[in-house]
């Protein structure tokens, strides 16, 4: 099993003190956070499509082994629609290529809004033009999305069926090709306040996940999967933790991000002491 375990983004306030250390300024964050992980899901390019200058920042930041997943910006997938975007799709295609060797996967998130009805042609279309140097993950949020028509659309382009955990809608553990990408997101009912801590006790529903990775490893014991997950603050309340509950239930090793909020805290400590002895010295020698 190739296994990529992350979160959705790493820019967030709430993890000061609680993963990133309270005086790391925030340009050193991804480059922090790439010493513990080895993957993380960019939700900023849903919003714009980043500068090369920004993407190129991004790969120098992390390991040549660090892998990202990126979101489709929004113009094409909730504003057009998946329609008439071509223009957009050569500058997203253009600004990632510094990233290129090191991204799994391009995610297509449709709206909740978009139905089978009026969005399945239009993607088909859209698949047509995409940059082959790249792979697809599809993300619905519609139910009739739910095909085998759709399915078999996406075997037949190798791309993958983003499986989506929402409190909303949950996406059938369905396999359409090697890539298997499970996003933790969850509901929106933590604020971002209390981001950095664990606010809701999720580990049955992520325990049905990798019961049903389990099944498709048993039942296609000859394929190697490649496994990514992702988990949103959202989901539980402060992804690095919901990402070492994943990892404990599997088996495998947790991040230890605490060595460096420790060592942080002794630092402070230490220098705290220095400087109140110098202070010492001074009002004595000044005496």
């Amino acid at each position: 099993m190739n296994l990529y375990v992350g979160c959705s983004g790493w820019s967030y306030k709430g993890w000061k003190g609680t993963f990133y250390p309270v005086n790391l300024e925030n340009r050193d964050w991804l480059s922090y956070y790439s010493k513990f992980f080895k993957f993380v899901e960019v939700d900023s390019t849903f919003y714009n499509i980043p500068s090369r200058f920004v993407v190129k920042g991004w790969k120098d930041k992390t390991p040549d082994n660090f892998k990202f997943a990126l979101k489709f910006p929004k113009v094409i997938t909730h504003e057009k629609k998946l329609e008439g975007v071509s223009k957009y799709l050569y500058p997203f295609f253009y600004a990632l290529e510094p990233l290129i060797d090191k991204t799994l996967v391009l995610l297509i998130q449709l709206p909740p809004y978009l139905s089978i009805e009026k969005g399945f042609k239009p993607l088909k279309n859209m698949v047509k033009r995409l940059d082959g140097r790249y792979r697809y993950a599809l993300e619905v949020r519609e139910s009739t999305w739910f095909d085998k028509k759709v399915y078999d659309f996406l075997k037949e382009s190798n791309m993958s069926l983003a499986w989506s955990m929402r409190d909303e809608l949950k996406t059938p553990p369905i396999v359409t090709s090697d890539q298997i990408y499970i996003r933790f997101i969850g509901d929106r009912s933590i604020n971002e306040n209390d981001f950095g801590k664990i606010v809701k006790n999720r580990d049955k529903e992520v325990m049905e996940y990798i019961d049903n990775i389990n099944k498709i490893q048993r039942s296609d014991g000859t394929k190697d999967h490649q496994i990514m997950i992702a988990f949103n603050n959202h989901f539980a309340g402060f992804g690095p933790e919901s990402a070492n509950t994943f990892l404990k239930l599997v088996n495998e090793p947790e991040l230890n991000w605490k060595v460096g909020l420790k060592q942080e805290e002794e630092h402070s400590v230490f220098t705290s002491n220095k400087e109140q002895t110098r202070i010492s010295d001074y009002t004595y020698h000044k005496l």
